[in-house]
Parts: structure tokens; C-alpha cells; sequence
């Protein structure tokens, strides 16, 4: 630890005076100056101010008579710079009476030269009470505050290590305390390496630096939440506590607003930095973050349940404060990250859940179908008191159900589309069923799975196309107006695929329609005659292959049309070809069963485990196939519970693009639409912090969570 004598006690008295002594431009004119009277010595040490005016003067007069370029570029000489660091002021003073002897230089010279990294005399002996006491007073101002390569002052190195009597030394000298805003101030330093003292002096000398911010538009005080302790945040809190809580207000919305201290005191869950900042700075629960949240809405968005209670318990006002932009409350945000819990006691701040509604008249139900949140369209579903929210209106007269579909979500849709209370006939403010607002925005013919899936289940749950539409806008249903096809070149590019598909498959069935199982008689009577001709299974294996030879030829020769550079023509091609190939694929592998189990039947139970894989993978493969021609607008509870199922495996390997927790965001559509009503915003920068989703993952949950 430094120790610090008096200054008037005469060791510091011989040190200052050894420093005058530098001062002169010639060093060797030390030994025959006259010794200078104990009278005007003692008069200087009562007089400090006259003693810095005249340090200053010398200091001027150096640089005046002494202009030596290349002096001034030199790098300071490395036991000098160790010297300061070691932090022993009567070796460092050694060093300097040394290298200006050498050198033949003055002191200002040798304060202003530099290391390789920009730093200083002062900024080596920043972390020395002694030396930077006995050095200040024959520094020049703009070395006080000069900075290194790294943007660094003297000040904010000594912040950095705690060393409270260096800091009130530079405080009032010159400009310490500026810093570039890309970087960290002096406060900043003292913040993040807990040093109490040193934060309350800097805040005392200057209010405003609790407001600067660093390269990462962090503030002291989001440092201070950072660190987790709580002392440190005492520190800011109680010297921003003036009494000019409006002013200090305003200032924090102006400067720190976007990476609020309450928001990452959330983000990182601490409990008690929020009780803190609630007893003695309540105001800084009213900023918002960069996505113009309050402190209640990224605290449902970070499913952080304590923090919602909390916030609850302190302010229940705040659970009706919206989101600027969107109008979003709370619960609504809740709603959109499918953070069930959060919904739940939200909902218990008001009798009416009728009552949350957004700036579009969304109800919590609206936002959780146009996002795709499973869990919490479950819940909603489940539970009777929100029994009116099902068919409820947005502004645009869309119901939960034309959302879901508006935006692609398939697993909600199908929760929607299967509740018998969601009526399937009402029409939005264009009359529109949901059905019509899909097949509106299925531009193309080629549209992604989970597009046809929306329609799928639209259709298949009876959802009629509105009779009133034909007469409110007649063009929407003018015949003759074709979709326009895919590219010309990707039509090609597919139908290539498909015939080398076919061709594979034709010459496999080809060869083993004469390499057939257990061999031919080569005797007569009956030479050339199938051995296991009289077996069930080898008539299995005949006819599955048979059919799967002929149909991947006729699937080829319909290819052979996609040779012609016309995209309708290759676009039928495809479709023509598409069921015979597919019954080639799904009959080879009968072939392929019905061979090999003919040929091990004597064995029992390998002949058992080839038909219990092969019945496996025929059902897997016709279970796909069902997807290409699935049944539309059966209202059988079977069929329909069939057909559901399979819609969960379409889902599940499409729909975690679009599922659930805010992800999705509203697919582009036509200008109309997008006018009138805007994507949902995407997340918030920093979100990422707080979740990395795994895709599979999810899908797997939310088909589990169909089932």
C-alpha cells in the first residue's frame, strides 16, 4: 500500500525540489546553481497556488527555449518507464535525474514523452499515490489529459485500480475526465472493478458521467447490474439521488434509453438489484429498451416469473402500460413468446381478459395464433372463461383463426380449425373466409409445404370459401387466370431427377424379373420354370415387381415431354408422372419383401422380423404418399383423426420454421394487406443473449404437443 507523508514534511520538500531542479534546460547547470535560501523555499511550500503558477511559467519557458523535434518522438527510455511503474517515488525520481543528465533535457520533455502504446510517465505512475503526488504539480495540462493508444487518461487507469488519492489528484486538473464515446470512462473502470470510494468521488465531481456510455451503449449503471454486486449499484444509486430526480430522469431517457440497468437486471434475473432500484431510483423502472418495451413487457418476454411478480406487486398499474408502436401490453408479449406461465398471472390482474386488447384490437388470442404459440392457444382453448375470444374481431375484422392462416401456422391452425366453437364461416373486413385468405396469397404452384398444409386443413375441416365474395369483388373470382409456373430451368432440373429416378427403378425390376428368387428348373420335365412357382409369396414378388417395371417406364416416357421449353407442358409432365412413380417406389419394396421372405421361410423368425421391417416401411411410405393426396372435406371422426395425424407429421417437418415464440413473422403479401397491417416485429437485438432455440427440437415438442 502507498504511503503518503505530509506534503510540507521535508522529505517531500527535498523531492520537490530535486523535480525544480529538472526543470532548467540544462541539467549540468544544476551543480553551480546556488543553493536557494530555506526562506524562499518555506515561502513556496506556503503558497502552493504561487508554486503552480510557478511551475507552469518554467513549464512554458522549457517549451519555448527548448524545440528539439526529435527529442519530443522519442520513446521513453525503459528503466524510466519501470521506474513509474514500480510505484517507489525517490527510485523514480532517480530515474529522471539520471536520463536528464544523459539526455539533456528538461522534465516537461521527458513527462511528455511516450511508450509504444501511447502511455505516458503519468499513465505508468497512474497506480502510485506518491509519484503522481510528487510529479503533478510539473505535468502539463494536456498531459493530464492525454490518452494512449487505447484511448486510456491517466484518470481512468487510476480508476481502474482503485487508487482513490490519484484520482482527487487529477479531478481538478485540466480535462481528465473526457473520454471518447467508443470506450470506457474513468467511471466505467471504477464500476466493473468494484471500487466504491473511487465511483462516489468521480460522481461527486461530476454527475453527468453515471449517464456516458461505452462502445456498448452501456452505461455505469448497466455495469454495476453486470457485476452483481449490489454495493457497487448502492454507490450509483445514492449519488444520483440528489433530489433532481426529474432532470436525472429525462437524462436517462435521452442517453441510456435502449440498455436500461432495470431491462438487464431482468435479463440476468437479479432480484435484488430490482428491489434496490425500486426503493431508491424508482423512476428508472419507467425507460424502455430499443424495442420501446418497459421493464414488465422483457421481463414476460424473458419468461422471467419473479420479475413479473415483482413489477406486479410494486406497480399493477404497469400491466396496462402498452408497448409504444404495436400497442402491445404485457400480456401480449407473454402471448407472442408462448411463455404460458407469465399469461397466466397476468390474466389474474384483470376479471375481463377481453379487456387486453392492442392498438389493432388484438386480444391475446389473436396474437398467439399469429405467432404461432401452441402452449398458450392450448391454454386458452382449454379453459371456458375465454370462450368469447375465440371468434373475437381485430380491427381488421380477422378472427384468431384468419390470423393463424395469414401468417402460416399450421399447428395452430389445426387446434383452431378443430374446436367446435371457432365458426369456420365468418368473413373479415374483405369477406374472406381464412380459407380465402390462404388461396388469395398462394402465389405460386409450387408453394412451400406449409402453405399446402394451411390449406389442408382449412379444407379439410369444412371451412367454406364466402359466397359474398363473388359479389363484393367479382375479379377475385374471373376464370382463366392460371398461376403462373416455376422457372423453366427448375421445372427441368426436376423432371431430370424424377427420370433418372424411373430409369434406376426400371432397370433394378428389369434384372430382377430374370434373377428371380430360389432359381429356375434346369431339368426337364419343366426346364427354365420358376422352382418356387407354387409359393404365395413369389407370386407376391412377381406382380410387385412387374408393377413397379411397368410404371417406372410409363413414368419415364411422360418425363420424355419435359424436353419441350414450355413450362406449362413440363409442369404437366411432372404431375402426370408423379403417380406412376410413386407406385413404382412404393411396389419395389414389396418386391424386394416378398423375394427374400420366400427365400428364408424355413427360418421362422427371420422370416417374421423381413415382413415386420418391410410392413413398416410400406406403411411409412404410403403415410407420405397421403400427404400428395390426402383426403379433403371428410367430416368422418375417423378419417378425420387419420388425416390429422399425418397433417402432425407434415408439420413436423415444416412448420418449426414458422412455430411458436415469436419467431415467425408475417410472410410477405400484397400491398393491400401489408398496409394495413404490418409485420409483427422480429426479436430484439440482444434476444439471443437470452435464447438459442434448437429447430429440430422444437418441432419434435410441438408435434408431441399435437398428438
Amino acid at each position: 500500500m502507498d504511503v503518503n507523508p505530509p506534503i510540507d514534511g521535508e522529505m517531500w520538500q527535498e523531492r520537490r525540489r530535486r523535480l525544480e531542479a529538472l526543470l532548467r534546460t540544462n541539467p549540468s547547470e544544476r551543480e553551480q546553481e546556488p543553493a536557494q535560501s530555506d526562506t524562499d523555499r518555506s515561502n513556496r511550500d506556503q503558497d502552493p497556488a504561487q508554486s503552480d503558477t510557478d511551475s507552469a511559467q518554467s513549464d512554458t519557458d522549457s517549451n519555448t527555449s527548448e524545440q528539439d523535434p526529435a527529442q519530443s518522438n522519442k520513446f521513453m527510455d525503459p528503466p524510466l518507464y519501470f521506474a513509474a511503474k514500480g510505484g517507489d517515488v525517490d527510485r523514480f525520481i532517480r530515474a529522471l535525474e539520471d536520463y536528464c543528465a544523459e539526455e539533456g533535457v528538461s522534465l516537461p520533455i521527458v513527462l511528455g514523452l511516450t511508450s509504444p502504446s501511447g502511455n505516458t510517465l503519468l499513465h505508468a505512475a497512474a497506480e502510485s499515490d506518491d509519484i503522481v503526488r510528487a510529479i503533478i504539480d510539473f505535468v502539463p495540462e494536456n498531459l493530464i489529459s492525454a490518452k494512449n493508444s487505447r484511448s486510456e487518461t491517466p484518470l481512468i487507469i487510476a480508476a481502474r485500480a482503485g487508487k482513490t488519492n490519484v484520482v482527487e489528484l487529477l479531478l481538478p486538473r485540466g480535462n481528465p475526465r473526457y473520454s471518447r464515446r467508443n470506450n470506457n470512462s474513468a467511471l466505467h473502470e471504477a464500476v466493473r472493478n468494484r471500487h466504491c470510494e473511487v465511483i462516489r468521488r468521480l460522481v461527486s465531481a461530476e454527475p453527468k458521467m453515471l449517464y456516458w456510455t461505452n462502445k456498448q451503449s452501456k452505461s455505469p449503471w448497466c455495469l454495476a447490474v453486470e457485476t452483481g454486486n449490489v454495493e457497487v449499484l448502492n454507490c450509483l444509486l445514492e449519488a444520483a439521488n440528489d433530489g433532481e430526480e426529474e432532470r436525472r430522469l429525462i437524462e436517462a431517457q435521452r442517453v441510456i434509453s435502449g440498455m436500461s440497468p432495470v431491462h438487464l437486471a431482468i435479463m440476468y434475473q437479479k432480484k435484488a438489484m430490482l428491489t434496490e432500484m425500486w426503493e431508491k431510483m424508482p423512476q428508472l423502472f419507467e425507460l424502455r429498451d430499443a424495442d420501446h418495451r418497459l421493464p414488465l413487457h422483457f421481463a414476460a418476454y424473458t419468461n422471467y416469473l419473479d420479475g413479473v411478480k415483482f413489477m406486479i406487486e410494486k406497480s399493477p398499474k404497469s400491466v396496462l402500460k402498452r408497448r409504444l408502436g404495436n400497442g402491445y401490453l404485457p400480456i401480449h408479449v407473454a402471448c407472442l413468446m408462448d411463455h404460458v406461465r407469465i399469461v397466466e398471472e397476468l390474466v389474474l390482474q384483470w376479471p375481463d381478459p377481453a379487456e387486453f386488447i392492442s392498438s389493432e384490437c388484438e386480444n391475446i388470442l389473436h396474437v398467439s395464433a399469429s405467432y404461432g404459440s401452441i402452449s398458450t392457444v392450448k391454454y386458452i382453448l382449454k379453459d371456458p372463461k375465454f370462450g368469447h375470444l375465440v371468434n373475437a374481431r381485430d380491427s381488421d375484422m380477422n378472427t384468431p383463426l384468419h390470423l393463424a392462416a395469414l401468417n402460416w401456422q399450421p399447428s395452430v391452425l389445426l387446434l383452431l380449425a378443430r374446436d367446435r366453437r371457432v365458426d369456420l364461416k365468418l368473413v373479415n373486413k374483405k369477406n374472406m373466409t381464412a380459407l380465402d385468405v390462404v388461396e388469395q396469397h398462394m402465389k405460386g404452384r409450387d408453394a412451400p409445404l406449409r402453405k399446402r398444409l394451411t390449406q389442408i386443413i382449412l379444407a379439410s375441416a369444412g371451412t367454406p370459401r364466402s359466397g359474398e365474395l363473388a359479389i363484393w369483388d367479382p375479379t377475385r373470382q374471373s376464370k382463366g387466370k392460371e398461376l403462373e409456373p416455376p422457372e423453366l430451368d427448375r421445372l427441368k432440373e426436376e423432371a431430370n431427377t424424377r427420370m433418372v429416378v424411373a430409369t434406376l427403378v426400371a432397370a433394378m425390376t428389369f434384372a430382377s424379373g430374370f434373377s428371380v428368387p430360389g432359381g429356375y428348373n434346369g431339368s426337364d420335365p419343366g426346364a427354365g420354370i420358376a422352382i418356387l412357382l407354387h409359393k404365395a409369396m413369389y407370386n407376391v414378388f412377381v406382380i410387385s415387381n412387374s408393377i413397379a417395371m411397368y410404371s417406372s417406364i410409363i413414368a419415364l416416357v411422360i418425363l420424355l415431354w419435359a424436353q419441350i421449353n414450355d413450362p406449362h407442358v413440363v409442369r404437366k409432365a411432372l404431375l402426370k408422372a408423379r403417380f406412376p412413380l410413386l407406385v413404382a417406389l412404393a411396389a419395389m419394396p414389396l418386391a424386394f419383401m416378398a423375394g427374400v421372405y420366400v427365400t428364408v421361410n424355413k427360418l421362422a423368425w427371420l422370416g417374421i422380423v423381413v415382413l415386420v421391417m418391410g410392413s413398416v416401411a410400406l406403411f411409412i411410405i404410403l403415410s407420405f404418399y397421403l400427404l400428395v393426396y390426402i383426403p379433403l372435406g371428410y367430416t368422418h371422426p375417423l378419417v378425420r383423426r387419420f388425416t390429422d395425424l399425418i397433417i402432425v407429421v407434415g408439420i413436423s417437418m415444416s412448420g418449426s420454421v414458422t412455430a411458436g415464440n415469436g419467431i415467425a413473422k408475417r410472410p410477405a403479401i400484397s400491398s393491400t394487406i401489408k398496409a394495413e397491417r404490418p409485420p409483427p416485429p422480429l426479436r430484439a437485438r440482444g434476444a439471443l443473449v437470452i435464447e438459442n432455440i434448437n429447430v429440430a427440437k422444437q418441432a419434435r415438442k410441438r408435434s408431441n404437443e399435437l398428438l
